[in-house]
């Protein structure tokens, strides 16, 4: 049966079932559009969120292994002191650097034997020393391991064969004294001579300073973070309960599905979308993986975010969306009804047009041209609105793509919900280039103070012996660094006690100063008040003629002056001035402020190594003058043996001069065949021993020699045996002390003209240095 109706009906159906499906997909399609532009955008904040976060987490990870790498370089030098002053060495720049960072669990270096025990020469052997507190006190252990040959696993072994920087993975460890078990990690920079594996130096800390930071990041409902070492265990967990744990042993699943162990162990970036098979919550899981310096050890931030957090708001435009329609569908049915008539010839055009628009053409040259003077031209002009308002929409998402952010829009109207939509859309992509922006600043700055770092702690390794050419080359390095004009490096003076001040060492680019002043008494002036409070002053109105700096440009004064004070301890070993036409910068402060410690200790150890070398200097002087007696001395002696039938009548005389030479030097005889016959007191006095424990030993022990010494030994023993005298410079070690001794051996012939014993003759170079002390006292 064919049903018959009216145009009208027939009409209004076909216009209601179109309009339907044109208003349905339209707004389908661009609900789904913008529901998939909202998820990429919040996936890109979360991405942008966890690493950010992942690089302050990177930051405090590489100022740790900084530090560690300046401890180590500080020991790079370990071949110019003697080999029982570097395990001393070693220690005092481990119990400084666990006294100065109460932080620190521990602070530990391990040596290979052979290279602070000249006696040593087997390729494995170690010494361990380690700071570490228990009950809030510092102890200090030494042991020496591995003698019987070294493992060939581990981590010391795996930094041995490597060479290089590392992280170790999470673990938990008891300290004595206490019952609270802490989850660590260390921090290990090996120890290099040339190419050759010297030692590690490292320090454990906690990493419960990382569950203070996970705690706050928090920049979504719902959202999960964590974070991740090599091997995938949780340090730090949004919860608590979990630390310690494996991430495949809480994530089973999720682990299989993105190979997360893997992945992280590479430190490779990535991201996905999950469903929890325990709360059935979908999540967005994005992993942030980080280098911590050179080390080949990387860690991730990871950060789950619920999708429908993510979706919250095009969800709501959806919606809203949906409501539209219905209201849009209600007005235009009652619309059609009444003036159905009127609209069929348009409406062909206009659904043809409509459907153009739900398949995403938008032509433009393709508006409705009706001049009816009634609803059908407003239809036509909606129409055309609707294609100017798409045509619009489209060329904005097609420059935003392009990375035009400052091309123009505006909304179609207040309730415009898809241009606000894309409004707020370039607002957070403004947002995040603004945070990206403000990173790579950020990150440019701590490069450049690390850089800096290293660069000085170079310039202090090299110049350690010249204190002209090491105050030259601090603080001309330093102006250029900081990109100043001028700069002035002032020293103290403590020579004598009663009169300190401090004097300048050098400058750098200066052309006037205040009365040209080389000496500052403690609060004297800006430098002298720096001095003597020990803080930075930091001036950009300079006193009137203070200071002036001559340029291409003429004679200025500048712009900004700092001073900072070089400290070590809370003690200052002297103060930089710095001058420039442009303002100094917070982190150039800091930058500055951070390596005065190190020129501070530098300018310690200098001015030792200056006294060191004129002592020395002084001994070798003594040295030759009692070589010249004990020539002398061995000239009288053997006038004595010539005239043997006198020292009868001069047996007296013979007597006291035997005496004198066993009150003065330390005298020791010595049979054909080196061994000790016969030994005066002042040397048992010296040494702590008797006479029984001496007489029968060979020269040979207890005497450290050099490979040269070990190798012209025998031609030693065989100069003397022909009657050669010899003088020699030896060290003993007896009851693990040291002595430098100058010796004289002169051969005891017989009346046949035989060499029948070795008369030694000896002074200890201690003795010459302590008198050189008492006479400048």
């Amino acid at each position: 049966m064919k049903i018959r109706m009216k145009i009208r009906s027939k009409m209004l159906l076909s216009v209601v079932i179109i309009a339907s499906m044109v208003f349905l997909l339209s707004i389908g399609y661009l609900t789904n559009k913008l529901k998939s532009i909202s998820l990429k955008e919040s996936s890109s904040l979360a991405d942008a969120i966890a690493a950010e976060n992942a690089n302050m987490i990177k930051s405090t990870l590489t100022a740790e292994m900084g530090m560690a790498r300046t401890m180590a370089n500080s020991l790079a030098d370990f071949r110019e002191h003697p080999d029982v002053k570097r395990v001393e060495y070693t220690n005092q720049i481990l119990k400084n650097v666990a006294t100065q960072n109460p932080d620190f669990l521990s602070v530990w270096c391990i040596w290979e034997l052979s290279s602070v025990d000249a006696n040593w020469n087997k390729p494995y052997g170690r010494l361990s020393l380690t700071y570490f507190r228990e009950n809030g006190k510092l102890i200090f252990t030494s042991e020496r391991e591995r003698l019987d040959g070294d493992l060939l696993t581990g981590s010391y072994y795996s930094l041995k064969t490597h060479k290089k920087e590392a992280v170790f993975d999470p673990y938990r460890y008891t300290y004595k004294g206490s019952n609270i078990t802490i989850l660590e990690t260390s921090v290990c920079v090996p120890l290099l001579e040339g190419e050759k594996f010297a030692g590690v130096f490292g320090f454990d800390f906690s990493l419960s300073h990382h569950q203070v930071l996970i705690n706050k990041i928090k920049p979504f409902d719902g959202s999960i973070a964590m974070l991740l070492s090599q091997n995938a265990s949780i340090v730090a967990h949004s919860n608590e309960k979990l630390i310690g744990l494996t991430f495949d042993s809480i994530y089973p699943k999720e682990n299989k599905l993105f190979e997360v162990t893997k992945n992280v162990n590479s430190g490779k970036k990535f991201s996905g979308t999950f469903t929890d098979s325990k709360t059935n919550i979908e999540y967005y899981a994005t992993f942030a993986s980080f280098a911590i310096e050179k080390s080949e050890n990387p860690w991730t931030l990871a950060l789950f975010v619920p999708t429908k957090v993510l979706m919250k708001e095009a969800n709501a435009v959806s919606k809203t969306s949906f409501m539209v329609i219905l209201v849009g569908l209600f007005v235009l049915i009652i619309v059609i009804w009444i003036i159905a008539f009127s609209i069929t010839n348009p409406l062909v055009r206009t659904t043809q047009i409509l459907g153009k628009l739900a398949q995403g053409n938008i032509d433009a040259n393709s508006k409705l041209n009706v001049k009816s003077g009634d609803e059908i031209e407003d239809i036509a002009n909606s129409v055309n609105t609707l294609i100017d308002g798409l045509a619009k929409t489209v060329n904005f998402a097609n420059e935003i793509g392009k990375g035009n952010l400052n091309v123009s829009y505006t909304k179609l109207s207040d309730r415009d919900l898809l241009g606000e939509a894309l409004l707020n859309m370039r607002k957070s992509i403004e947002q995040a280039k603004i945070q990206e922006d403000k990173r790579k600043i950020d990150d440019e700055k701590m490069n450049w103070a690390t850089q800096g770092v290293a660069k000085f702690a170079e310039i202090l390794r090299l110049n350690t012996d010249d204190m002209n050419e090491f105050s030259y080359q601090i603080i001309s390095n330093l102006v250029k660094y900081v990109d100043a004009n001028v700069g002035g490096l002032f020293l103290i003076n403590n020579d004598n006690k009663n009169d300190i001040f401090f004097e300048l060492a050098s400058c750098y680019a200066y052309s006037r100063r205040k009365y040209l002043q080389k000496k500052i008494n403690l609060g004297e002036g800006l430098v002298g008040r720096c001095a003597k409070e020990g803080e930075t002053i930091y001036l950009t109105d300079i006193p009137k003629d203070y200071i002036h700096i001559v340029s291409g440009l003429g004679d200025e004064k500048p712009s900004s002056l700092l001073i900072v004070p070089l400290k070590l301890n809370d003690e200052v070993y002297g103060v930089v001035e710095i001058a420039s036409f442009e303002i100094i910068e917070k982190y150039i402060i800091d930058f500055i402020e951070k390596i005065g410690e190190s020129i501070a200790a530098t300018v310690s150890n200098v001015k030792i190594n200056v006294r060191t070398i004129k002592l020395l200097e002084e001994s070798r002087i003594k040295s030759e003058e009692l070589a010249s007696q004990e020539e002398e001395m061995r000239q009288n002696m053997e006038e004595l043996q010539a005239t043997q039938e006198e020292s009868a009548r001069k047996s007296s005389e013979t007597e006291s001069l035997v005496n004198a030479l066993n009150i003065s030097s330390y005298v020791i005889e010595y049979d054909i065949n080196g061994r000790v016959i016969s030994v005066n007191d002042a040397y048992l006095d010296l040494t702590g021993q008797k006479a029984k424990e001496i007489i029968g030993t060979h020269h040979s022990d207890n005497l450290l020699m050099t490979e040269k010494q070990k190798h012209d030994y025998r031609n030693f023993w065989r100069d003397l045996k022909n009657g050669a005298i010899r003088k020699e410079t030896n060290k003993v070690i007896l009851s693990d002390k040291t002595y430098t001794f100058i010796e004289t051996y002169s051969p005891i012939f017989n009346e046949n003209h035989e060499v029948t014993k070795v008369l030694k003759i000896a002074h200890d170079i201690a003795d010459f240095i302590i008198d050189k002390k008492e006479s400048e006292i």
